[in-house]
Formats: structure tokens, sequence, C-alpha cells
């Protein structure tokens, strides 16, 4: 049988004997918590997970590390959330002491973080990155570890956009004397009113350079930085330093590898009142062979003068276009076919899979603009209403495709009558509505290429009450046995859409006139006529629209087999001034979750 410890016997006697006793008890706990921690220690060895190697585990540490880098920003102390590896058992925390990679992603706003984190990581290369909130002087105590450097990222878009402005050029003065050997990312920036500009040097001695990224910088093209990189993204240079078509090309033959260039504000520019593009001999253009994403941001005959120098099989595009003098109806009608030509490698598929056809569109309006999307998934996940932005990068390759024409609004017409012409949509199986601009007579019939939307079969509408009414009417059959007729016209041309058998009515509004086409009589009229035709719809569904009651959706489910509807009705009867708060509530408070910065525990 365990005889208990033996504690000395504490009497009513002096102070001294008291504190003797204290300190014996005190010494005996110590012994007892040192022998549960060595029996813990024991306990958790016979566990499976104890098995792991040193290395798989350290391994596993990292990637857990990396995950949570990039899931918060890198001036939270949430980016540190990963140090919970450390504080399960005495292994794990070897492990990771032991890991400096683990430590080569320095916390930048903490000095004392920071100074701990770079004697850890002891000679692994750094990754350094600022976020929303950091100390400078930790930004240059990591920048003195300059062989080590790795990644740097140091885009000063917030706060003291000065001192970041001087520390880049600290920094890019100190590279010129020293070599960075094992660099292989680095992203500058600041802010746009940042005076004078930061310049990066002709000679620049990173020679593992492969990704640049540069915003409100300016370089020359002559540059040895822009010598075999795979990812080069330079915004808004200034208009001394943009590069002549030469430049550009001679550039882009430096850097055979490249796979992602975005240049935004970054183009050749052209005289004005430009008529028609220089062309140059096909043997002068640069091959990309292996380019799979472009984005490319100015004046449209700017953007369509490099596309006709470069040649490639990318497989995303991001094209943002905007008018370049005082004749933007001459300059769409030039730079369409070039658009056309770029983009018939996206659009087209490969045996192998890696790149399909486009199978969804989406058409918005942001900021007045014509935003067009096209998506090798037929409903992308990333376009329903209140879908989070996920970090995922599966997400990134549903948009194969982005076009934005940021033109006049009298040039909506013409840009959006043409679409068929830039894409191919026999292939569109769905398409998302979501604008704000005015529609016109025959809308959808311009829109949808006149027939090219064959096979058009899922169909999501958000937008203006025009929009509804010009769709009621382009649902028409050709036959009208039902539906009324419009201006005194009872046919029209081929079935609109043959193919589509889902709708969606989304955030609309129906109107009981008779003066209106959108009455929700139409709707089942309309629907009614393409059942006789033989192409009646399979779902219906309606959500967040007004002016529709239950009596209108039980008539329309004996025409469509499955309608969905949210049962909102109308909000017109809804008085403000008889809806009676009461006493003011108090406001739940949000729960807080302390993410400040705590000692790891082997910090010494």
């Amino acid at each position: 049988m365990m005889m208990a410890p033996s504690c000395p016997e504490v009497t009513a006697g002096s102070p001294a004997l008291t504190s003797k006793a204290q300190i014996e008890i005190d010494n005996e706990l110590i012994t007892l918590e040192e022998r549960m921690r060595a029996l813990r220690t024991r306990r958790n060895s016979l566990s499976p997970v104890y098995s792991i190697p040193p290395e798989i585990l350290s391994a596993i540490f990292v990637h857990h590390a990396q995950q949570t880098q990039l899931f918060y920003d890198p001036g939270t102390p949430a980016v540190l959330s990963w140090l919970i590896v450390g504080h399960i058992c005495r292994h794990w925390r070897e492990v990771a002491l032991g890991t400096p990679e683990l430590w080569a992603t320095p916390f930048l706003n903490s000095s004392k973080v920071t100074e701990e984190m770079l004697t850890r990581s002891k000679m692994a290369p750094l990754n350094l990155r600022i976020g929303r909130r950091y100390r400078m002087d930790s930004v240059q105590k990591a920048l003195m570890h300059i062989e080590r450097l790795q990644v740097v990222s140091l885009m000063f878009l917030h706060g003291d956009t000065a001192a970041g402005c001087r520390c880049i050029m600290e920094f890019i003065n100190k590279l010129s004397s020293c070599s960075a050997p094992k660099l292989q990312s680095l992203a500058l920036g600041v802010g746009d009113k940042q005076t004078p500009r930061i310049a990066i040097p002709t000679s620049f001695p990173a020679p593992n350079l492969r990704k640049l990224q540069i915003k409100h910088c300016d370089l020359s093209w002559a540059s040895s930085i822009l010598t075999g990189l795979t990812v080069l993204h330079i915004k808004k240079l200034s208009p001394e330093c943009l590069p002549t078509l030469d430049e550009l090309i001679s550039a882009l033959r430096r850097m055979p590898a490249l796979h992602t260039l975005a240049l935004e504000d970054a183009l050749p520019t052209l005289p004005p009142q430009t008529a028609s593009l220089p062309h140059a001999p096909r043997a002068m253009n640069v091959r990309l062979l292996h380019l799979k994403k472009l984005r490319l941001a100015a004046k449209v005959l700017e953007v369509a003068n490099v596309l006709t120098c470069i040649e490639s099989t990318t497989s995303e595009v991001r094209l943002v276009c905007r008018p370049f003098s005082g004749n933007p109806n001459q300059e769409w009608n030039l730079s369409l076919p070039i658009i056309s030509r770029a983009l018939e490698s996206c659009f087209k598929a490969t045996p192998d899979k890696s790149r399909q056809v486009p199978r969804s569109m989406q058409l918005s309006s942001p900021s007045s603009c014509i935003r067009l999307h096209y998506s090798t998934v037929r409903n992308p996940c990333s376009w329903a209403r209140g879908t989070p932005c996920l970090l995922d990068l599966e997400l990134v390759a549903e948009w194969s495709v982005i076009l934005d024409f940021d033109f006049p609004d009298d040039m909506r017409k013409t840009i959006l009558s043409d679409l068929w012409r830039v894409v191919p949509f026999g292939s569109i199986e769905a398409m998302f509505f979501d604008f704000l601009f005015p529609c016109w007579d025959g809308f959808w019939t311009d829109v949808l290429g006149r027939g090219a939307a064959r096979n058009l079969a899922y169909m999501h509408l958000r937008g203006p009450d025009q929009a509804l009414e010009e769709l009621l009417k382009s649902l028409r059959s050709r036959k009208h046995s039902v539906s009324r007729p419009i201006g005194g016209r009872s046919q029209q041309g081929p079935i609109f859409s043959p193919a589509l058998s889902h709708l969606v009515l989304d955030d609309l509004e129906f109107n009981s006139s008779i003066s209106y086409w959108i009455r929700p009589s139409d709707l089942l009229d309309v629907l009614i006529d393409r059942v006789n035709e033989g192409r009646g719809l399979d779902h219906l569904a309606i959500n967040s629209t007004s002016r529709i009651f239950a009596r209108d959706v039980q008539l329309l489910r004996e025409v469509v087999a499955d309608v969905s509807w949210d049962e909102y009705e109308s909000d017109e009867e809804f008085d403000l001034t008889d809806y009676d708060t009461g006493e003011d509530d108090d406001d739940d408070d949000d729960d807080i979750i302390d993410y400040s910065f705590h000692s790891d525990g082997y910090s010494s």
C-alpha cells in the first residue's frame, strides 16, 4: 500500500518555525509537480502520435504555420495562432524549437517577437511580409539579414507611407552594395501620392529572383531585375517610365518561363487620335509558351496594341479597358477583333483537359462599367449571393476570363450587342445577370447574339424592372396562343433560348398595371406558350421579388413542375409610422476574442 508522503507537523510556534515548515511544503509540492510532469511525459510517449518521426512532425508544423499565415493579415496577432503546437507536450515543443523554418516568417508588429523569431530561425531563409500594422524598427531589423531573405513584401499602402518609402530606398541602396542570393520574391509598393517615387536601379544583384510586384514604383525596362522572372506585376508607372512597345517586347523575351503577367497603367502609349494600330511582322512577336495568367489594364487601344504582339496559350485573362480619345466607337471597332483573337486560346478546350471551354457567364455593372466573367464551371458558387470570400485556390480557376469595359453610357448598347463576337455563346449553359443600367427594346435578343446562346439552360436575373419586362417579351413563343400582343405584334423570330429550363428571378418587381408587360399573369402566359411549344421550364425560382402573391405562384405551379418561392410578396402596405419599436433594446455585445500576443512558454 502506497504511503502518503510525510509533511512536517505545523504547530502554532514561532514565526521562524512556521516559515521553515512552509518552505518544506513548497519544496515537496515542487517535487510532486516534477514527478507528475515526468509521468505525463511517459504517458504521452505511449500514444500513437508520439511515434511520428520528428522530421514528419516538423513538416506538419511548418505546413500548419504557412496556412495560418495565408489566412490572416501579417500584422494581426492571430497570425501567430499556430504557436499552440508548442503548448501540447514537451516532445512537440522540442520539435517546434528544433525547426528553424517554423520561425522564418517574423511577426513584424512586435520588436521583441521579431527578435526572438529571428534568433530561432537560425540560418533558415526568411519570409518578410508587412500587414496593415507593423513596427518600422522590426522591419528594419529583419531587413538586416539580407543574405537570408527569400520573400520580401513591403507594401506600405497604409499608415506612414513616407517612412515606408525611406525604408524601401534604404533596402534598395543596401542591395546595390551586396547580393541577395536567396531572394526569390519581391513586392514593393507605396501610396500614390508619395514623392519622390521609388526607382529600382538598373543593376539589381538578385540572381534567383523569380517574382516581382511593384506599385507606384518606377524602373528601367533594361534593368537586370526583368530577367528570368516567372511572375511580373507592375501597377501605376509614372508617365516618363512607360515603355515603348519594343522595350516591352525586349523585356518579355528575357522572361521565357513567365507564367503570370499583370500590367496595370504600365503599357506603351499611343499618339492621340490614333486611327489604326501598327502591324509588326509576326516574327517580331514574343512567344510566352508558359503564360497562364494575363492581366492588362489601360486604354482600350493600348491593350489591343500589346495583345497583337503576344503569342500564348494562356487560360486566365483579365482585361480592363477604358476609352482612348474622343471617338470611343471607332476605338471599340478597331480593338474588338484583336481582343477576340487574343481570347480564342482561352475558349478552346485541350485534349488533356488542362483548359476547358467557358460554360457560364456573368454580366454585372460595378461603378457603371460593364463587367463580364466567363467561367469553365456551369454554376460557380462564388457568384451566388451571400457566398463568403473563401481562401480556396479552386475558386480562382472558376474565372477563366474577366473583361471590364469602362466606356461612356452611350457605348453600352454597342458593346453588349457585340459580345457574341468576343465569346462563343454556343458553349454557354448558364448566365448570371446583375446590373442596374437601363435596357432597350430587344435587349435580350441583342445581348444573347440573336440566337447564338442556343445551349443556354440556366438564367439568373437581378436587375432593373425593365430587364424583367424585356425578358418576358423575349420569352414569348412564336405562336402566342395565350400571350397578349405588344404594340400590335403577335409574331417574332426563333424561340428565345430554346434550351432554357431553369429560371431564377431575384430582387425584381412585378407591376399589375396593364400598361406594363411585367404582370405576374404575363409570366404565366409566356410559360404556358413555351409549354405548348415543347420548351417548358423545369424549375422556376422567385426570390425577394415584390408584387407577386401566393395565388400567382399557385397558378405558376400548374405550369412549372418545380417552383420555389420565398413568400416575399410586397411592402407597399407597410407603414413605418405604425411600427412601434418599444423601448430601445440594449445592443448585444459581440464576442471579442483576445488575440494579443502571449508567451509560448519557451522563449527563454
